[in-house]
């Protein structure tokens, strides 16, 4: 509801005589104009026109309408004396240049560690700071679960005879009785203990809670320090893939300007150093924005880039499946506030059982009586009989409370346990893919691709430039696929530790 609507209607209200009640004063939402009113004017309707049919189009010609098409690019042709400069010339200009490439600037400064940013993290992090604020505020329950309820102290006045004048012509003594009284209600079977007791629980789990917050602050730090890491690295691979790119597209203009190749060839070259392009300018965004994450991740949005110790192809974290699941199912944070729900929810049994006892209500007073002077005092003990309400129903939900509380406990392990078994399964294949690419797949290729370099500059009769090329994608795709394999994989090994939310990464041997 914007703020003429709810001024609208609180005059309507005001004037019908039913005005609802004073609204304090607060944080609103900002009043929206029409929806998309500026975006309807900017995004209108334009048809495509379709471009006349070519009668001379013949069979795979691209259509008129689609993307990139156009007349083709033939080669200049040249007489046999062309000096060979002006031949590269003639080719430079009619054929497109490469985009030109930035530079990325390299973080200035110390190296930090991954236990530096979490250091920053603890102290900036407001998810901790509320935790912490939450468990202050829960053991302010259990103070108050415990306090024993307050006495009731108030004046007294019975019997009292304005008129009455014994003896005759004597005022005051029909004031009749005046005094106070205390009542106090005393608490019996140990109930204020138990119910101190219950409330406990919550503190604990408050307590418990505050571990959760740290455990995600650094399972956040951890997961963006290895994007950072990771995308550091895919801008090294991916800088490199567009020198190889270009050099493959100098190299295929050279031979077109000494007429060795046909019109249509550099153009495919030139495409594929583009795209090697596109894929820099992406790893650069992904650097950039993973750095950002980072800094968000330790409370410090405004922090500059600076190097991070340690890489992105380093060998993980030895984890052991049975071992890790063993201590997920026994101490993550899940789990202790599950077991500790279900001890509150038998604590509270025994305080709802307990509360079917009687409290006992005392009354006292002390008066002094007018007409007789004299001081009196009088005294009233109670209990309530537990005659029909013997607090059936809450014993009947604190009971059940008990057992969704062990049912829950059991839902909690197979819950953790199924993710350990995903996340771990992650973790050793994409460490499998990675490793393989690292010490086997990527090598090999790499000496393939240097082998046929070589042999083509010494027998291009018999190893084509083609083959360069098509040898050249085949290294680019396998070290793209490695940088989804360490990306895969530091993945896996944050989640793992996050669900053993180990303090350390790297957990020393048993």
């Amino acid at each position: 509801m914007n703020a003429p609507t709810r001024l609208a209607l609180t005059c309507l209200a005001g004037l019908a005589g039913c005005a609802g009640p004073r609204l304090p004063t607060a944080h609103y939402p900002l009043p929206q104009g029409p929806p998309d009113a500026h975006a309807a004017g900017v995004l209108t309707y334009a048809p495509r026109p379709t471009p006349p049919a070519d009668p001379k189009a013949g069979p795979f010609d691209l259509p008129p309408g689609l993307p990139g098409a156009g007349p083709p690019i033939a080669p200049p042709t040249f007489g046999k004396d062309t000096p060979q400069a002006e031949r590269e010339a003639a080719v430079r200009k009619r054929y497109p240049a490469l985009t030109p490439v930035g530079h990325l600037d390299a973080p200035a400064g110390e190296p930090l560690s991954l236990a530096d940013l979490r250091a920053m993290a603890a102290a900036q992090s407001p998810v901790l700071r509320r935790a912490a604020a939450e468990a202050d505020a829960a053991y302010g329950q259990v103070i108050q679960a415990g306090l024993y309820p307050n006495p009731t102290v108030g004046y007294q006045v019975d019997q009292v005879q304005p008129a009455l004048r014994i003896p005759e012509g004597v005022k005051g003594s029909g004031a009749g009785q005046q005094g106070g009284y205390v009542n106090q209600l005393i608490k019996t079977a140990g109930k204020l203990k138990l119910a101190q007791q219950v409330a406990g629980f919550d503190y604990v789990n408050a307590l418990v809670a505050v571990r959760r917050a740290e455990a995600d602050v650094a399972a956040a730090v951890r997961a963006q320090y290895f994007a950072v890491l990771v995308a550091r690295e895919g801008v090294e691979v991916n800088r490199a893939l567009v020198a190889l790119a270009d050099e493959a597209y100098r190299r295929q203009l050279a031979e077109t300007a000494a007429g060795q190749t046909a019109g249509y060839e550099p153009l495919q070259v030139h495409a594929m150093a583009e795209q090697a392009r596109n894929a820099l300018t992406q790893a650069e965004a992904n650097y950039r924005g993973a750095w950002r994450q980072l800094a968000a991740a330790v409370g410090r949005p405004d922090l500059p880039p600076a190097p991070l110790a340690g890489s992105a192809d380093q060998p993980p974290p030895d984890f052991d499946a049975d071992r890790l699941r063993a201590w997920v199912l026994e101490q993550h944070t899940d789990v202790l506030t599950a077991r500790n729900t279900q001890a509150q929810a038998q604590a509270n049994l025994v305080l709802q059982r307990r509360s079917a006892i009687p409290d006992v209500t005392t009354n006292q007073y002390h008066e002094y009586d007018n007409l007789a002077q004299t001081y009196q005092f009088g005294l009233q003990v109670g209990i309530e009989l537990p005659l029909t309400d013997r607090n059936q129903g809450n014993v009947r939900s604190a009971a059940a409370r008990i057992t969704r509380a062990a049912a829950h406990l059991q839902a909690t392990q197979a819950d953790l346990a199924g993710k350990v078994a995903e996340a771990f399964a992650r973790y050793e294949s994409s460490r499998t893919i990675a490793t393989r690419h690292r010490e086997h797949i990527l090598p090999s290729l790499g000496r393939a691709y240097a082998a046929l370099v070589r042999r083509h500059r010494t027998e291009p009769d018999k190893v084509a430039f083609d083959d360069v090329v098509l040898a050249q994608q085949n290294l680019g795709q396998a070290q793209q696929a490695y940088l989804s394999a360490l990306d895969a994989q530091w993945r896996a090994v944050v989640d793992l530790a996050n669900l053993g939310q180990l303090d350390d990464l790297f957990p020393p041997a048993p």
